[in-house]
């Protein structure tokens, strides 16, 4: 190829090589290939006919879409990654909460009430359990 129909020929990124000029010298140069990675899987939760997908922020109870808002998606999805064990309501403000909200722990309550209402048509309202005293847990048990 002579030298103008060179400099005049686009450049794919799509591989792992291209031609750079240099002085008037050609060198490959390498590069990691960024554009066709394969992603990491999504994550998927699944427990007692639930499955939360965090890539789409969506959830299926027994394959029905259940329609969330932003706060109890990551409150369900904390206690799905955290099944069995009791959270207060300070330690879920901690985690589900942005650190720069201000909120009183009791709107806690509001969320988790909120949250076992659109599970309750489907019969899973009852994996959020309250633990009289300590708070709350996510749990197959009954």
């Amino acid at each position: 190829m002579d030298e103008a129909k060179r400099k005049s020929t686009p450049v794919s990124l799509s591989g792992n090589y291209f031609a750079e000029s240099v002085y008037r010298r050609e060198r490959v140069v390498e590069f990691p290939t960024l554009f066709h990675q394969d992603k990491a899987p999504a994550e998927t939760l699944t427990a007692g006919g639930l499955e939360l997908t965090l890539a789409t922020n969506r959830v299926y109870a027994y394959g029905v879409l259940i329609e969330l808002g932003p706060t109890e998606f990551r409150m369900l999805h904390f206690f799905m990654s955290h099944m069995e064990r009791v959270y207060s309501r300070a330690q879920l403000l901690d985690q589900v909460w942005e650190k720069k909200v201000v909120v009183e722990e009791r709107t806690v309550d509001v969320h988790v009430r909120h949250l076992r209402a659109v599970l309750e048509p489907a019969g899973l309202g009852c994996l959020i359990q309250t633990v009289r005293g300590r708070g709350y847990r996510f749990s197959l048990e009954a």
